[in-house]
């Protein structure tokens, strides 16, 4: 079943406080937002003040990003994956605490993470656990490694436990297997986004060639049944600082034209004119 909800992600390039990004969003017609879940941040507030700050610019909350930067110390023996698999824990109780139903999680960063193992594997269950206790489900997402996902899914079994399909990075990544087609009976997010088959560009939708009825018809006819989340981002780097692709179109657009160009294209998506 299709939701036409029209939801985007919190940060989409401007730097701009959380406060500003969230007005514009709500202004250019969007009603959900995807929100950044981490312990702490330089470039947005704390969790509370962020979900206070949605809900008072009338966005619900559907999901959020848990943080990743230190995701493959997990696979790794020693204080830091420990440490790091006790802040995620604490993190996926809070979304419970804030009233955000899904969470979206990295296996792994960076296209050589370490191996998959038990220990690595264990790390994640105890989130699992955590997910099962407080009734939050945890969406895991594919990325530069795609066998990671597909191993990590044929192992690990949980009512909470499901995939986000990222519908740019498999465009990007691997566009020989269809995520979302493969996991349709648990998709339990999706990341929308364009590109040009060479580089994860995160453009609007439309903006770069990936088969938009393709995608539009394999989420239709997946499990999902929450709201298409854009995660677009104009700029030359993303919040972490990393270059990216040179292929933004935008130039100096401001960000009001920047999402009302995001959004006719979620409706045109979502409205089925592809």
């Amino acid at each position: 079943m299709l939701n036409s909800t029209p939801a985007m992600a919190g940060w989409f390039g401007y730097p701009l406080e959380l406060d500003e990004r969230l007005r514009l969003i709500s202004e250019a017609g969007f009603r959900s937002v995807l929100l950044w879940w981490a312990v702490e941040s330089a470039f947005e507030p704390s969790i509370p003040h962020k979900v206070e700050t949605a809900h008072r610019h009338g966005l619900d909350v559907e999901n959020a990003h848990l943080q990743f930067a230190r995701m493959n110390t997990l696979w790794e023996d020693g204080i830091d994956g420990e440490s790091y698999a006790n802040e995620l824990i604490g993190l996926v109780a809070s979304a419970a605490t804030y009233g955000v139903p899904t969470l979206v999680v990295h296996l792994t960063r960076t296209s050589t993470p370490p191996g998959p193992n038990e220990l690595g594997y264990s790390r994640f269950m105890r989130m699992v656990d955590t997910a099962e206790r407080v009734g939050v489900d945890l969406a895991f997402e594919n990325l530069k490694r795609p066998d990671r996902l597909y191993d990590f899914m044929a192992l690990a079994k949980s009512p909470r436990i499901g995939v986000c399909f990222d519908a740019g990075h498999n465009h990007y990544v691997c566009p020989e297997r269809r995520v979302c087609r493969d996991f349709a009976p648990f998709i339990k997010a999706v990341h929308l986004h364009d590109n040009f088959g060479t580089s994860d560009d995160h453009l609007i939708p439309f903006d770069g060639n990936e088969d938009w009825e393709l995608v539009r018809r394999e989420i239709i006819d997946s499990a999902y049944t929450g709201a298409w989340s854009l995660e677009i981002e104009h700029a030359l780097t993303d919040k972490f600082g990393k270059q990216l692709s040179p292929n933004d179109p935008y130039g100096d657009m401001p960000p009001e034209e920047y999402l009302a160009r995001a959004f006719a294209a979620h409706k045109r998506l979502t409205g089925g004119s592809v």
